[in-house]
């Protein structure tokens, strides 16, 4: 294990990135936590907070493919330093408006609406660097530990925004979130002011404006790989929108363990993922695409035999086993992603991507309860696997996802 990440652990401008990505993942978490906490502590409403939250995450959606037309544009380090000053400033101001008591709920839905929008720069532009300091057959070991610093904040920073909200305050965490997109400014500053790792990123075409931010849609709908990888990240994304609003109601119900074994459930699947992604995510399978569709195929298995248990036991073990899949086929299928998209519209096409696919997770929580209504919740959850088994069966059968090669491998056999 530790000789996979050897060569990619020397890669000094690669784990800069990695280690200001961690420190703003944090941040994110703490403000995240922070801003739910406000809001409800300051009018009670938790409809308020839904409308935070939802104003916080729609904007990224529209910005995306600007976003993506920048990173490609100029040199993605400049773009996301700007990023992460601009977003640190916001933050700030946050805390510093209430304590001088003119922060209105309008207001405040101003400055997180400008946060979510320039949030998709900096999470577009950091998946987009690895292509620039990694080479393509160390793309896996990359995703792998970006995959690691993802679940590591994932898991730790909730539990430690709870500690800090009940020591200094919700708002607190947000000014500690400002120092953190400051501290990944610095690193972001040293990465830029060094040679630029792959010249033939810089897009300097004199295409129109519209063609520019518009390439990176056209190519993927000209591409079979990417509109598969894209199809697969949307239904994916639907099957997990489905378990999600399914949990909390299969919790209270058959299993009659409550929110404390939700959590219980969640940290062990956290957990599946992040020893997963540490072991298997390096590895290079000579087909690696046939790989992400039996994985997608198994985890509809772990989906349906939840329903055959009504105790927390074999629910937690099952529940280790899907994130250990889940986040290994990621991987795997990142990878596959990078490698189909020419670097010169990288940003564009991770963006556009990036944003399209997750809509499946929204589109799946709003069915869920009509399904829960008629179903009841331990049916829902098998149901959960059925779209990714259909799509893992499709491209496992069909198209060009099962034809993928790692050619690497090819010459080792």
């Amino acid at each position: 294990m530790l000789n996979s990440y050897k060569v990619i652990l020397a890669n000094r401008p690669y784990i800069l990135l990695w280690v200001g990505s961690l420190v703003s993942s944090f941040g994110d978490r703490l403000t995240e936590f922070g801003l739910a906490w406000y809001v409800l502590g300051r009018t009670q409403n938790p409809v308020d907070v839904g409308v935070t939250l939802v104003v916080f995450q729609l904007p990224g959606v529209f910005s995306g493919v600007f976003a993506g037309w920048l990173l490609d544009r100029y040199r993605r380090e400049a773009i996301m330093l700007a990023d992460n000053v601009i977003r640190g400033i916001l933050v700030g101001l946050i805390p510093l408006l209430d304590g001088a008591g003119v922060l209105s709920l309008p207001l405040l839905y101003l400055l997180v609406g400008l946060l979510g929008a320039l949030s998709v720069v900096t999470a577009v532009g950091s998946r987009t660097l690895i292509t620039d300091f990694v080479p393509p057959e160390q793309y896996n070991q990359a995703n792998s530990l970006d995959v690691i610093r993802n679940q590591v904040s994932t898991i730790a920073g909730p539990g430690l925004a709870g500690l800090l909200v009940a020591v200094v305050g919700p708002l607190a965490l947000l000014i500690i979130d400002s120092i953190s997109f400051f501290f990944f400014a610095v690193v972001l500053l040293g990465l830029w002011r060094t040679p630029h790792a792959n010249p033939q990123q810089l897009n300097r075409t004199k295409e129109s404006f519209l063609r520019q931010i518009t390439e990176g849609v056209r190519f993927t709908f000209s591409s079979q790989r990417l509109l598969a990888i894209l199809s697969i990240i949307f239904v994916w994304n639907f099957g997990i929108g489905i378990f999600q609003v399914a949990l909390p109601f299969f919790c209270n119900g058959p299993l009659g363990v409550g929110p404390g074994g939700m959590g219980l459930i969640l940290a062990i699947y956290s957990a599946g993922a992040l020893i997963s992604a540490l072991l298997f995510g390096p590895l290079r399978p000579k087909y690696p695409g046939r790989v992400v569709c039996i994985m997608l195929i198994a985890q509809a298995g772990c989906y349906g035999l939840m329903w055959l248990f009504s105790s927390i036991g074999p629910v937690v073990i099952i529940c280790f086993g899907l994130g250990m899949l889940d986040d290994v086929a990621a991987i795997y299928l990142t990878t596959i992603r990078q490698r189909a998209i020419p670097l010169h519209l990288m940003g564009r096409v991770v963006a556009f991507t990036g944003t399209v696919g997750p809509g499946g997770l929204p589109l799946g929580n709003g069915l869920a309860g009509l399904f829960i209504a008629g179903l009841g919740s331990a049916a829902v959850v098998a149901i959960s696997g059925l779209p990714l088994l259909a799509i893992g069966l499709l491209w496992l059968s069909v198209g060009p996802i099962q034809q993928i090669v790692d050619k690497s491998t090819e010459s080792a056999d």
